[in-house]
């Protein structure tokens, strides 16, 4: 059994034994649209985590998040990105305790699963000091849906030690979340944007029709939610994504303007080549998106082998995009491969 499967069925042995003791609410977004299949970006954000504990002992102890999302895409391929997100001690201290879960990924029309874990640590035990090391190697991976395939096995696998340690112990995290969500007709949960709210209280001593969420803190009957432990989940969802980091296609595209510039013909069209056809089959971008980045990605490859773009006029997918723009989804709708390379 691999890791990241090894990690799913623990998570999902200690929602089933804490779940009726949890409250697990979810309040949609007003007015969102719900992601469409092959058209829109879906990210997770961590709004929140709270210890009730971290308020009453001070910088004894805070808040700890380890959280992993599955997405599963046509022909049984799933992709996991695991994320540990840390406060320093004091509760009250500036700390991460927001932050992205996952980057923008392509609604594929899948299933997208969520487990989260929050702990309580001190600042100097054995769980603090594992979780930063698995941490650190976690945020070294690219938010790319290629690099969660081979990378997410390695974080899996030192996240997986650390919570098997933590069951042989006998202990278990504060707060747990398992749910999976996906588009109508489904029977899991609806994929919808809008906050994931878990309270470590019993569901049948809470009325969540008196849960608000208001500038991204929640409220209970008009005030702070203040003594229980808590997660705040954000599932967002957008047609145009916010930025355009993508390291590998960038490191390509500075080597063909190198070769450009040093008259390596054969090399630069090559690296064109290349270019152009990982981008018109990026598993990162939406369909619509693949045709537009690499349309406008062409007209910078051209204007270069004509020797009138600079090499330092745009060395990134999000330079070039910045300076050039993107052309409309429906000038590009039938645009095929063959012709993006002729």
């Amino acid at each position: 059994m691999s890791a990241v499967h090894r990690m799913t069925d623990r998570v999902r042995r200690w929602w089933g034994t804490e779940s009726e003791h949890l409250v697990y609410h979810f309040i949609a977004a007003p007015a969102a649209a719900r992601p469409v299949t092959r058209d829109t970006y879906v990210r997770l954000w961590l709004t929140d985590m709270f210890l009730a504990d971290a308020r009453r002992q001070a910088a004894d102890v805070f808040p700890a998040l380890r959280a992993s999302v599955t997405l599963s895409f046509a022909g049984g391929f799933g992709a996991t990105k695991s994320t540990v997100l840390q406060s320093p001690p004091g509760q009250e201290a500036p700390g991460p305790r927001s932050g992205s879960l996952t980057g923008w990924l392509p609604y594929a029309g899948g299933t997208v699963a969520v487990q989260a874990c929050l702990y309580s640590v001190k600042a100097n035990d054995a769980l603090r000091l594992a979780l930063d090391i698995v941490g650190g190697f976690a945020s070294l991976v690219a938010p790319s849906v290629s690099a969660l395939a081979g990378i997410g096995e390695q974080v899996a696998a030192g996240i997986d030690k650390v919570e098997s340690a933590i069951e042989e112990a006998g202990d278990s995290p504060v707060l747990l979340l398992d749910k999976e969500y996906a588009g109508a007709g489904a029977t899991v949960d609806r994929l919808a944007p809008g906050h994931i709210v878990v309270i470590n209280t019993p569901a049948r001593d809470f009325d969540v029709d008196k849960l608000d969420l208001v500038s991204g803190g929640l409220r209970y009957q008009g005030a702070p939610l203040d003594g229980v432990d808590y997660l705040l989940i954000e599932i967002q969802s957008v047609r145009e994504r916010d930025d355009w980091a993508f390291p590998e296609l960038d490191e390509l595209l500075r080597a063909a303007k190198e070769a450009q510039l040093r008259h390596e013909t054969n090399r630069f069209e090559r690296l064109r080549d290349e270019l152009l056809v990982r981008i018109y089959t990026s598993p990162d971008l939406t369909p619509g998106d693949q045709r537009r980045v690499a349309t406008t990605m062409r007209a910078e490859l051209d204007d270069a082998a004509l020797g009138a773009a600079a090499r330092d006029e745009a060395v990134s997918i999000a330079g070039l995009i910045e300076r050039r723009g993107l052309p409309p989804a429906e000038a590009v709708a039938n645009l095929t491969l063959p012709e993006l390379l002729s």
